[in-house]
């Protein structure tokens, strides 16, 4: 007997299935979110599986609470219906009336597909709104009046795009006009849930294995006219031409070819890694330096949307030196320097440069990213330090040769640098002579 089974069993009215479990077995793909609903308030349950699950609130005003037994949880809510304030777009219902069937049920949910129930006593299917035609039809249409619809949750625009993409659907016209007139509801949506949408188109291919999933969310995206209200300066590089020596596209189609190009980990580094060509062409007539203002827009950008700091600050470092030796014509130190300091991330650096050559339209990768690949590797067997703990010298010899406080971590920081250095000398008595020398620079500037 499974889990859901036992909990049928225990209780005193129906348990269904919903949404995606159900969607994703009848199309035949796998599901690792099991939601589930049924007439008995929260309170209910909890008192019918004592001793059985573990029973927690999740949002009590709208009935949902969580399942949980062992190491299986499920998400379960109570029939309802959601009356909203008029076109709010915010998600937030004004009124909350639970009732007592799937087929009341049904009409508050975003798109026929999520809105069939599987019966868990029987397995019988309830599809209230017609969504089995739609999944033979393979289309995305609304519960009810698509304006209806998106007017109650603005966030419901995105998550249209990113299903039709993950699922390899089609979306209805009369759902896809109104998607387009709704548009602006997406204004309403909270930093955090559009977030979370974007990040879901990112690796939309994933998800089922759709081919191209990841360029056509963003490609609805647009078509919808969502941009505007979640990533305004996407939009600012189409129709921004480039060199047609080295780039088949402008920069906007440029920018989705690389993301869809990149691994699933650098795809939000991928989606604004020029996303300040536009702006710099518009002020300087080129698109020099354009890594250093995609860079702090997207930090900018990635802070606007509430990304976590440890994200904004390691795509923002991507971004920023992704450009660094584009035609393979820096010097070797610099290089070195440049590997030492960016140790940690060249990796994703060099990918981000093998989705850029791939995203141009002419090729397949990047030569020079995989130099600083054999580079790292190369330092990494000579042994080089990459921080100043690592120095053959530190502090206190410093101290011993007279050198003032305020230098020390100056001559440190650049004897670290120099060390990454093609023949450097990495003994400690070099190292305490040029200490002196570097500390005699360092008055002689000041």
């Amino acid at each position: 007997m499974t889990t859901l089974e036992l909990l049928q069993e225990r209780v005193s009215a129906p348990i269904y299935l919903v949404g995606g479990a159900v969607r994703n077995e009848l199309i035949g793909l796998p599901c690792s979110d099991i939601d589930i609903c049924g007439a008995l308030s929260p309170e209910r349950l909890a008192e019918e599986t004592v001793g059985l699950f573990t029973v927690r609130d999740v949002n009590p005003r709208v009935g949902t609470v969580k399942l949980s037994r062992g190491e299986e949880s499920f998400e379960y809510t109570t029939f309802r219906r959601d009356s909203y304030p008029l076109e709010s777009g915010q998600h937030t219902p004004s009124e909350v009336t639970f009732v007592s069937t799937p087929e009341e049920d049904a009409f508050r949910r975003d798109f026929t597909v999520n809105a069939i129930y599987k019966r868990v006593s029987d397995g019988a299917i309830i599809d209230p709104t017609g969504g089995l035609e739609d999944i033979k039809l393979r289309r995305l249409r609304t519960t009810r009046d698509p304006e209806k619809v998106f007017s109650e949750d603005g966030l419901r625009l995105l998550r249209l795009v990113r299903l039709a993409a993950e699922l390899g659907f089609e979306i209805e016209k009369k759902t896809f006009v109104a998607a387009s007139d709704y548009s602006h509801l997406l204004s309403d949506i909270t930093a955090e849930r559009k977030r979370e949408e974007l990040n879901r188109m990112l690796v939309a291919d994933t998800k089922y294995g759709v081919k191209g999933a990841v360029y056509r969310a963003f490609k609805l995206a647009r078509e919808v006219g969502l941009y505007p209200y979640f990533l305004p300066e996407i939009e600012e590089g189409i129709n921004i031409d480039q060199p047609s020596r080295y780039h088949r596209y402008d920069v906007y189609e440029h920018i989705m070819h690389t993301v869809a190009a990149a691994p699933p980990e650098l795809r939000l580094a991928a989606l604004l890694h020029d996303i300040g060509k536009p702006r710099c062409y518009i002020r300087d007539g080129n698109f020099y330096m354009h890594s250093v203002e995609s860079a702090e827009m997207a930090k900018e950008i990635l802070t606007r949307l509430k990304y976590p700091k440890r994200v904004v600050d390691r795509t923002v470092r991507i971004i920023r030196w992704h450009m660094f030796d584009f035609n393979g014509q820096v010097s070797i130190n610099k290089k070195r320097r440049f590997v030492q300091q960016e140790w940690d991330l060249l990796e994703d650096i060099a990918l981000l440069k093998h989705a850029d050559s791939v995203g141009t339209g002419y090729f397949t990768h990047n030569e020079y990213a995989d130099a600083l690949i054999e580079l790292k590797k190369k330092m990494a067997e000579e042994g080089v330090p990459l921080t100043v703990k690592e120095l053959a010298i530190g502090g206190k010899d410093l101290e011993e040769l007279g050198i003032e406080p305020p230098l020390r971590a100056e001559v440190l920081s650049t004897l670290l640098e120099r060390q990454a250095d093609e023949g450097a000398n990495r003994s400690r008595e070099f190292l305490l002579a040029e200490a002196l020398r570097v500390a005699e620079e360092i008055r002689r500037k000041k």
